[in-house]
């Protein structure tokens, strides 16, 4: 009980270790930096996730419709291939970007992303001779 008669601390004075001192934060500056900020959703809202989901299914029409005109004639084969890999690559970037939060969370992935990037072509260089060699055939 304080002074007053009443069990409740007051912020700053006497307060238990394990509770937070406003009057601190506030000091600090950090009380005002997440007033402005909230609390809410971080992240695309509805309507961007139905834009990108729209999105993903012209880029799936368009392969599609590649892919008829390859068969009946009305366009070669590369070309065909070119315009399906190219929607393939802008479709796998709309899903990273938007759907598995590569936008928003950049700064915690690159940290696992980029020595993957770095260290898989170095194995594979470092693997190459044992690879070259396996297929070298002894002789009898």
């Amino acid at each position: 009980m304080n002074e007053h008669g009443s069990s409740e601390f007051q912020a700053g004075h006497g307060a238990p270790p394990s509770v937070p001192n406003i009057h601190e934060h506030a000091e600090h500056g950090h009380h005002a930096h997440h007033v402005g900020h909230g609390h809410g959703h971080h992240g695309p809202s509805v309507k961007t996730y139905m834009a990108v989901f729209g999105a993903l299914l012209i880029c799936t029409l368009v392969s599609f419709v590649a892919n008829v005109a390859v068969r009946q004639g009305v366009m070669g084969a590369f070309a065909s291939f070119a315009i399906i890999f190219l929607v393939a690559c802008l479709k796998a970037t709309l899903v990273a970007v938007w759907f598995m939060h590569l936008k928003f969370d950049w700064n915690k992935v690159y940290v696992m992303i980029v020595p993957a990037l770095i260290l898989g072509p170095m194995l594979i260089i470092v693997l190459l001779p044992d690879i070259v060699l396996a297929w070298k055939t002894t002789g009898p």
